[in-house]
């Protein structure tokens, strides 16, 4: 492409100003680099940004390596399981919320009222 233009230049068929003259070596230099280098940069370029986004999202790159894969599932399962726990509690402070507490009332008036042994016969005939 360059020695068209060059050899067009010389026949005179391309009008050229001696500005052009002058920057025409310097953009072979450049082509000629871009050429060598330019699909390297472009293969390197698109890795980088490929793992950029698989880094981001590190669980889903973990996955695939056993030993990780088995911690961070593990930690899915805590996760869950404090899930699971927060929401207990939440329906447990409602229900609370929600009614008079007559049976604690009428088990500490029972309690009074027994001694020793007949609470520990009491709890062992419910359990």
């Amino acid at each position: 492409m360059f020695t068209k233009i060059i050899s067009q230049a010389n026949y005179k068929n391309i009008s050229m100003t001696p500005m052009s003259k002058k920057k025409m070596p310097k953009f072979y230099k450049t082509s000629v680099a871009l050429r060598t280098w330019g699909q390297s940069g472009l293969a390197f370029g698109v890795t980088g940004f490929v793992l950029v986004c698989y880094v981001t999202e590190w669980r889903t790159v973990l996955q695939y390596v056993p030993y990780y894969n088995g911690k961070y599932a593990q930690m899915d399962i805590n996760e869950t399981l404090d899930k699971i726990r927060e929401t207990s509690n939440v329906i447990e402070r409602k229900k609370n919320a929600g009614r008079d507490f007559q049976q604690e009332r009428d088990d500490a008036i029972i309690a009074d009222n027994l001694n020793k042994e007949e609470i520990i016969n009491l709890v062992a005939g419910k359990l």
